[in-house]
C-alpha cells in the first residue's frame, strides 16, 4: 500500500501542473504552493512512508511483551496505525494525482480531503481501542540501539521534509 502513491505520482508526474499545493489545511485548501519538482511531487508519500516505517519499527518490538494479552494489544495498536498511515497515503496520492486530470472523479473529488481526515480519525480511534490493554508506559519494551537510531533518523528525515516543504513554499 505504501508503494501505490509513488507509482501513481510517477505516472502522473508529467501531467501535473507547474504549481503544486505544498502547505494546506485538512479540508483540502492550499495555503501555499511551489513549483513542480521531484521534491514537491513525492514529498507527501515520503513523509507518510517515514511515519509508516516508524510504526513498523515499534510493531517489530511486540515480542518484547511476555504477557500475551499485552503483546496482542500492543501489536494491534501499531498494526492499526501502520494500516491507517497507508490508507491516508493512498487517499492523498489520489487527491494530488487528480491535479493532472481535474474532474476525473466528478463530484467525488471534493470528498477526498474529508476522506483523508476521516481515515486518520477513525484509524487513531481504532488504534486507541485496540491498544487499550497495553497502556503506556511499556516497561517491557526494549528498544535496541538500531531501533533507536532508526526512529531518530526517521524522525529527523520527517522534520527535514517539513522544513524543506516550508522553505520551497516560502522562498527567501
Amino acid at each position: 500500500m505504501f508503494s501505490v502513491p509513488f507509482v501513481l505520482m510517477g505516472v502522473c508526474y508529467g501531467a501535473l501542473p507547474s504549481e503544486l499545493p505544498v502547505l494546506g489545511i485538512p479540508m483540502g485548501h492550499a495555503m501555499t504552493s511551489a513549483a513542480k519538482s521531484v521534491f514537491t511531487v513525492f514529498r507527501v508519500p515520503l513523509m507518510n512512508l517515514t511515519h509508516g516505517l516508524m510504526a513498523a519499527v515499534m510493531l517489530s518490538r511486540a515480542r518484547d511483551f511476555e504477557n500475551a494479552e499485552r503483546r496482542a494489544s500492543y501489536a494491534s495498536l501499531f498494526a492499526t496505525l501502520l494500516f491507517t498511515i497507508a490508507v491516508k497515503s493512498d487517499i492523498e496520492a489520489v487527491d494530488i494525482s487528480l491535479l493532472a486530470a481535474p474532474g476525473a472523479l466528478g463530484s467525488y473529488e471534493r470528498w477526498l480531503a474529508p476522506a483523508t481526515l476521516l481515515a486518520v480519525l477513525a484509524g487513531l480511534s481504532l488504534a486507541a481501542m485496540r491498544g487499550r490493554r497495553a497502556p503506556i508506559p511499556w516497561p517491557e519494551l526494549r528498544l535496541r540501539i538500531r531501533d533507536k537510531v532508526a526512529l531518530a533518523g526517521l524522525f529527523a528525515l520527517y522534520l527535514g521534509l517539513v522544513i524543506a516543504s516550508f522553505r520551497v513554499s516560502h522562498p527567501a
